[in-house]
């Protein structure tokens, strides 16, 4: 998917497509609203594109990595205590996956509010 901000009322039809858990792959941004210059629009577009095709996976495996860590210090024995580990590395890197989405959503919203002030 393409998207091109030109105007503010693009800014509103951009705002509608970010969602939480379904937000659309987009393949190029272009931003040319008045009183950005190339650079700044070049850089917002990137950032643009780069948060909506983020999908949290970068903070998913952040914490199954402490999650394993912690496992490993741990040392659970018995296959109980090995099988609340493994469920409780599964749950850390959930976890992180959805508060990755949540803040790139939020740094998404965020800067598409600063070009808004911008423009």
């Amino acid at each position: 998917m393409n998207i091109e901000i030109a105007h503010p009322a693009d800014l509103d039809r951009v705002e509608a497509l970010v969602s939480w858990l379904k937000r659309p792959h987009l393949d190029r941004v272009t931003i040319t609203m008045p009183g950005l210059d190339a650079t700044e629009s070049d850089r917002a577009a990137r950032t643009i594109r780069h948060l909506f095709n983020d999908c949290g996976c970068a903070w998913g495996a952040s914490a199954l990595v402490v999650a394993v860590a912690g496992a490993v210090l741990a040392r659970p024995g018995g296959v109980a205590a090995l099988a609340t580990a493994a469920l409780a590395c599964l749950a850390a890197a959930v976890a992180g996956k959805l508060l990755g989405l949540a803040w790139s959503r939020q740094r998404l919203l965020a800067r598409l509010r600063a070009l808004r002030t911008a423009a």
